[in-house]
């Protein structure tokens, strides 16, 4: 299947003729005497993707070295190496963030330092406090539903309640409690009551789907795979793995934000505390925050840009998801994040409680 969509070479390299074009440039010179970005990333297509979208374009505007080291857990990287920094930056969502943050780990971006944050809505800004932020907010995917279309409908799934619906039982699969915690029962919760908060509305729920699921998956590429092969027809799910499926010729798997709305997941680059190349780390912040990088994140990954100067082109989304970039930001929730991680423990607990 041809992807009209994929970010071509000559795409990348419009990319960095219109960047270089811009006013962010770092002297080769400063750069030299920088050092380079040491990122903390996952593995695989996510390394790639960031190299291409961030790291490459990043060199090339300004002279510096950037390389991601791949880890399984970004979280747990940067924590077992707090008292020895190697990295200077690292990827992470909203609650990875702000949990960090919290502990120490990473150090907070004071927001008068980057007034490229300016052009991000300030109730989308992982804020700490009044005057700081956990990390420089870069992108976003939703949780939506999705569903293979060989076996059911954008009708069929409406509504989040299908997914307790005796008619999918067997049919459907939930995530484990530790990744439910983040994202299935505060949004459920929302979606009850009108209020996150509300956690008791969301575990009856999250509770109800499980009863009504085929499995609870350990990976993605287990979900995944039952989702392509019909096994199990629906979920909750990651608006960027269904752009990767369709990208890779899977077009049978479509996502929908169901009529309740969707959570929305942002992401961040966090400044690791006392890290290596600090003036490196902080200008690759600055960059990060631009429209460029996150364009070409766009492009190659589905996640959608936080920067609103950014351009997008609402084709591209119609025909990976069937929204405008104005419809899912409309459709969707984003959390108090903070919380969620406060409360994240003895939520665990409580769901595990639930499922008996």
């Amino acid at each position: 299947m041809t992807n009209r969509f994929t970010m071509t070479r000559r795409g990348m390299i419009g990319s960095t003729a219109a960047l270089l074009a811009s006013p962010y440039i770092v002297r080769p010179v400063r750069a030299q005497a920088a050092g380079e970005v040491i990122q903390c990333n996952f593995g695989g297509g996510v390394a790639e993707s960031f190299q291409a979208a961030y790291g490459d374009l990043f060199t090339e505007a300004t002279g510096i070295p950037f390389r991601i080291v791949e880890v399984p857990s970004t979280e747990t990287a940067l924590i077992s190496n707090r008292d020895a920094p190697i990295y200077n930056s690292s990827y992470h969502s909203y609650s990875g963030g702000m949990k960090l943050a919290k502990m120490g780990v990473t150090e907070p971006l004071a927001i008068a330092d980057y007034p490229v944050l300016q052009n991000v809505p300030d109730h989308l800004l992982p804020k700490i406090d009044d005057d700081h932020v956990a990390g420089m907010p870069i992108q976003f995917i939703f949780y939506g539903l999705a569903y293979n279309s060989q076996f059911g409908s954008k009708e069929d799934f409406a509504s989040w309640q299908a997914l307790a619906d005796p008619k999918w039982a067997g049919q459907v699969t939930v995530t484990r409690p530790v990744y439910a915690s983040l994202y299935d029962v505060p949004w459920y919760s929302k979606m009850l009551t009108g209020d996150q908060k509300n956690l008791d509305a969301g575990i009856e729920h999250y509770t109800k789907v499980s009863q009504n699921a085929l499995t609870a998956y350990t990976s993605m590429a287990q979900n995944q795979q039952l989702l392509q092969r019909g096994d199990a027809v629906a979920c909750a799910y990651y608006s960027s793995r269904i752009w990767d499926t369709k990208a890779s010729g899977a077009d049978w798997l479509d996502v929908v934000i169901p009529e309740e709305g969707a959570l929305m997941i942002p992401y961040v680059f966090v400044l690791p505390k006392d890290g290596p190349y600090m003036e490196a780390a902080k200008e690759f912040l600055k960059f990060a925050g631009t429209a460029a990088p996150q364009e070409a994140g766009l492009l190659r990954s589905g996640t959608l840009p936080m920067n609103t100067t950014a351009k997008v082109d609402d084709d591209i989304l119609m025909d990976r998801f069937g929204y405008t970039k104005d419809e899912i930001i409309a459709k969707t929730f984003n959390p108090d994040w903070a919380y969620i991680e406060e409360t994240r423990e003895d939520l665990i607990k409580r769901i595990e409680s639930a499922l008996g």
